[in-house]
């Protein structure tokens, strides 16, 4: 949290939503606090801990490292590691998940997403690099597809992808997101045949 002076002595939510409120991507928090699941700040890369141990201290009384843990990076699936002295803190980002529905993807790559709540489209997402991109691609062609962008350090981008369920009630009829998205999927179809 920059030059301020940290003050473990409240609540991890008074701490969280001070953070928030200051327009932080992060907060600060003590080693000890950390569990297995949460967010934490690896080299640059926001990581979810998969592993914490807890080590001896160094040879000959003095201080070695103590906690090492490791995590998976957000957006690349990568495995991170680092270590630290249990005393220390540890920068926590805030990372948000939040799913829509491609409405057109352009051979370039760029991306017209929807989020289903609202009917708000956005087109500032790029069509993940590697495996994903191309699974994506090929699915697309077939299906419609929801994707799960992650956001978090000042930097978002697609992380998963899967099938749309259609129903098969009456919601495509009854349902105004649902109408909305078929006429905005035909109007993309019809401009791309024509």
């Amino acid at each position: 949290m920059g030059q301020d002076k940290l003050n473990f002595d409240r609540p991890e939510e008074e701490i969280i939503a001070e953070a928030k409120e200051r327009g932080y991507e992060s907060y600060v928090k003590p080693l000890p606090w950390l569990k297995v699941g949460e967010f934490v700040t690896i080299g640059d890369h926001p990581c979810k801990v998969t592993e914490i141990t807890t080590g001896k201290g160094g040879k000959h009384g003095k201080l070695g490292y103590n906690k090492c843990f490791a995590g998976l990076d957000v957006f690349t699936g990568e495995k991170r590691e680092t270590h630290s002295y249990e005393y220390y803190s540890i920068s926590v980002p805030f990372v948000e998940f939040k799913e829509y529905l491609i409405i057109n993807l352009t051979f370039e790559g760029a991306l017209t997403l929807m989020d289903e709540q609202t009917s708000e489209q956005r087109d500032d997402v790029l069509l993940p690099d590697g495996e994903l991109g191309a699974q994506i691609r090929e699915a697309f062609n077939s299906d419609d597809i929801v994707v799960t962008a992650a956001r978090a350090c000042r930097r978002e981008a697609i992380v998963k992808f899967r099938r749309k369920i259609i129903r098969t009630s009456s919601c495509h009829t009854l349902c105004e997101p649902c109408r909305e998205y078929q006429t905005k999927k035909e109007m993309f179809l019809n401009d791309f045949v024509n």
